[in-house]
């Protein structure tokens, strides 16, 4: 089964979306960046949206676990 996917590098993004339900399906690292890559949904855009704005909510003891996943796939890399 395809799936479209959606890709950032953006640190604190990605805690968010896998905090928000996103799904990993893969990581890559070019250089010192790594770049997360998600099982894309119709939601993302406007989850997106009302993060840079300020306006997204998350359950925060659901955002610092994201950010620990997170951080152990950068430096386990």
């Amino acid at each position: 089964m395809k799936f479209e996917t959606y890709e950032t590098s953006d640190f604190y993004l990605a805690s968010f979306l896998r905090a928000n339900g996103f799904r990993i399906v893969d990581t890559r690292k070019e250089g010192r960046r790594v770049t997360f890559v998600f099982e894309d949904c119709p939601k993302r855009q406007q989850l997106i949206t009302s993060y840079y704005n300020g306006e997204g909510t998350v359950n925060p003891l659901s955002f610092v676990d994201s950010m620990k996943n997170m951080k152990a796939l950068v430096y386990n890399y």
